[in-house]
């Protein structure tokens, strides 16, 4: 059947739905979510749970179908005889798959072994409109799945799963900042000049002071006020914004934790950064092991630490210590044919953008393993605190 003559029917339903109850009801009073339910013993009475209807088999008196919403899913069983025949009937001429339906009933567990809810009243919560993707196959194409997030979270479980470990992952974090003093502080996302990073900002106008201002490339020269001020630890889950090139892992405007600890170097910041992602993806995962694109990556033992000179010279041949101007930086770039990603002519660039742009040509691509990357030209860093022996880095 075309989609239109589905979204046709699906109205006829709605129609139908809406001259016996209210197809929207304002609320549904739960007493389980889907996945606590299925924690529940055989014989549990009285259960109230809701969620998106994702399959249904329909069998004469007998009809099961699968709830599920964000966490789990569970099994539902309509009995004509339990039902009624009149809500049975309802059930049967109303409700299709993507549709959203309450159910209230007893726990049981089906001889095949899965537990189910034999529901003694259905609750009608809404209409799906367009039908849902085909549920085996799910939603593949990435266009798709990018730009209807919607339908992502419906269909596939890994998307859920991934939206899921990113709350699970900030919550630990913030967990592990705060039981180690740290304070969580709010910065400003509009400043009057664009600072903390080397990236293009984005500006907007001020209408009641008649000003242009930037949206925030990063949280530091605030966050490093807060220290002045005599706060000692401080960090911030920040959305930041960056008016620079798009693709698969870059958006411009993304979420960065900075955090500051006075009266740590930035070895005792390394020990402690290690230390609690360590420590928050066990929890998390269960193992210092993840995998990321298929490849394994251990976040156990000791991690490589190294400099940002001799990164880059081992992936490219070129030292950067020896190139003191953009210009003879760019040239030597030329000489080893590497070409830069960059929107802005590269001959326009000074030293830092040069380097952040040759760094992450030929070295960024390659760091797979937990890795420290030390020793920062502090033209690309210059608001970093200048290496003692070596001014020149941070």
């Amino acid at each position: 059947m075309k989609e239109n003559n589905l979204f046709d029917a699906r109205m006829v339903k709605f129609n139908y739905v809406k001259s016996i109850t209210n197809p929207y009801p304002e609320r549904f009073e739960l007493t389980h979510t889907l996945s606590g339910a299925l924690g529940l013993r055989d014989g549990t009475k009285d259960i109230r749970v809701a969620g998106r209807l994702m399959t249904m088999r329909k069998m004469g008196k007998l009809s099961f179908v699968t709830l599920a919403d964000v966490a789990g899913k569970i099994q539902i069983a309509f009995k004509k005889d339990i039902l009624g025949e009149e809500q049975y009937d309802f059930f049967k001429k109303a409700f299709d798959i993507g549709d959203f339906v309450g159910v209230e009933g007893e726990v049981f567990t089906t001889n095949a072994g899965e537990k189910t809810i034999k529901a003694t009243t259905v609750y009608f919560l809404g209409k799906s409109f367009r039908p849902l993707p085909e549920k085996y196959h799910g939603v593949n194409d990435m266009d798709i799945r990018q730009r209807q997030r919607y339908l992502d979270l419906c269909m596939n479980d890994e998307a859920k799963d991934r939206f899921l470990k990113k709350y699970q992952f900030i919550k630990e974090i913030r967990r592990y900042l705060e039981d180690n003093d740290y304070i969580e502080i709010e910065t400003p996302v509009l400043i009057d000049h664009p600072s903390g990073a080397t990236a293009r900002p984005f500006i907007s106008h001020h209408n009641a002071l008649d000003m242009d201002v930037y949206l925030r490339i990063a949280p530091e020269t605030y966050l490093k006020r807060a220290i002045v001020g005599g706060f000692t630890k401080v960090f911030e889950f920040a959305r930041c914004f960056r008016n620079e090139g798009i693709d698969a892992t870059h958006l411009q405007d993304f979420t960065m934790l900075e955090g500051y600890c006075a009266y740590f170097n930035y070895a005792d910041n390394m020990r402690f950064l290690q230390e609690m992602l360590s420590t928050v993806i066990c929890k998390i995962w269960g193992t210092s092991k993840i995998i990321v694109n298929d490849r394994e990556i251990d976040f156990s033992g000791e991690w490589r630490v190294v400099t940002f000179r001799d990164l880059v010279l081992e992936d490219c041949g070129i030292d950067i210590d020896q190139y003191n101007t953009a210009n003879e930086l760019l040239s030597i770039i030329r000489e080893h044919k590497i070409e830069l990603d960059s929107s802005d002519n590269v001959e326009n660039l000074g030293r830092g953008n040069l380097i952040d742009l040759l760094y992450k040509k030929v070295s960024r691509p390659q760091i797979i393993a937990p890795t420290f990357l030390i020793q920062h030209p502090t033209d690309l860093s210059p608001l970093a605190r200048a290496n003692d022996d070596n001014p020149k880095v941070a």
